[in-house]
């Protein structure tokens, strides 16, 4: 496992993802034609090819890097039935949560800290040490046939702000230019900049992908800087966080990462596994899902069913619902997850409105 891969120090652990970040910060600023715009998606992302790893489909992602180089930057939100989950989260350029909130609803005001910004005085005050945050809107989507509904939301969403062009050359030093990066975290970027590139990416990279698999859920990886979740001061877990990136801290969704089978083998395509997973679990205000990744891409598997929740199934007569994962449809009774023959992969619990103090069974739990 991971004794086997040096260890980074822990300011290329900070380093791996604030340029993982900003990288990302890049791309849909260009997708988008600028900052301060909107994306919408419209389609799962299920071709194996979204700028976020590990995606979940469990909604349609409303998106935005928000620019605030030229004041105040104002998003308004419609209100949802309590029916449909619906949520803003708001990420810095360190990929630490700096806001959150569940069925938000009227105006939101992003402002940087320290320069006096003035907004509507009806409007959320979102106070950001940086430049250019992430917005991050999720809608939930039940079944394709619901993708009107979701969509009908996304239509009335809104986003007031001066869009520009969003450049760097160094992903490192563009965190230390426009974020006022935490006094704990300053010395470790000031440390690396000018000598960490996409080699050392992808070195650090060697390291998390075999640490991830070692981590039972995402406490302590999404929150904000002084999240009282336990590992939240680890840079192991703040790093394999990118695994996940843009996750929501656990107070909102649990994850459960599974890439080893009950008996602690490799998931691996070739060799069917059965799961089994309550249909209504226990202290869970919101939804559930189950989601299959391939692990040498961290995406989606084009052409391939990838999800199974509550709203594409039906419990069993021991109120469980039970999924093959194989390369061959198993034709049992049990869900087909399929998987590409010889390819290893793994798969993401998600827990929506989880209590944290009493989690449902995982599969391989004695029951």
């Amino acid at each position: 496992m991971t004794d086997q891969i040096a260890r980074p120090s822990d300011a290329e652990l900070h380093a791996y993802k604030a340029f993982h970040h900003a990288e990302y910060l890049r791309v849909t600023a260009q997708a988008a034609g600028g900052t301060n715009r909107l994306i919408h998606t419209t389609e799962l992302p299920t071709e194996g090819t979204d700028p976020v790893v590990t995606p979940a489909l469990d909604h349609l992602y409303s998106k935005a890097v928000i620019d605030l180089t030229a004041g105040p930057v104002l998003v308004e939100l419609p209100t949802v039935p309590r029916d449909r989950y619906f949520s803003i989260h708001v990420t810095d350029e360190e990929h630490y949560t700096i806001f959150d909130e569940v069925r938000p609803s009227g105006t939101y005001a992003f402002v940087r800290t320290g320069r006096g910004m003035q907004v509507p005085p009806d409007a959320t005050v979102i106070e950001c040490p940086e430049d250019y945050p992430h917005l991050f809107i999720r809608v939930q989507l039940k079944t394709d046939e619901d993708k009107p509904n979701a969509m009908a939301i996304q239509d009335q969403i809104s986003l007031t702000g001066v869009s520009s062009d969003l450049d760097f050359n160094d992903p490192i030093q563009f965190v230390l230019d426009t974020h006022d990066v935490y006094p704990q975290n300053e010395g470790l970027l000031a440390s690396v900049v000018g000598d960490y590139g996409d080699e050392d990416q992808q070195r650090v990279a060697a390291f998390v992908n075999v640490r991830v698999q070692t981590i039972r859920n995402n406490i302590g990886a999404f929150g904000p800087i002084d999240s009282s979740e336990p590992g939240s001061n680890d840079p192991e877990i703040r790093a394999a966080a990118i695994i996940g990136h843009l996750g929501l801290p656990a107070e909102h969704a649990i994850y459960l990462p599974f890439f080893v089978n009950c008996g602690g083998e490799m998931l691996m395509g070739g060799r069917p596994e059965v799961f089994s997973f309550p249909y209504e679990p226990e202290n869970v205000r919101e939804f559930w899902s189950v989601t299959r990744y391939s692990l040498l891409t961290r995406n989606t598997l084009p052409g391939l069913n990838d999800i199974y929740n509550a709203y594409n199934t039906v419990p069993d007569d021991d109120g469980n619902v039970t999924i093959t994962f194989s390369a061959d449809d198993p034709d049992d009774g049990t869900y087909w997850m399929p998987v590409i023959a010889g390819e290893p992969y793994y798969f993401i619990v998600r827990y929506y409105g989880p209590d944290l103090d009493a989690l449902p069974p995982g599969p391989c739990d004695p029951k």
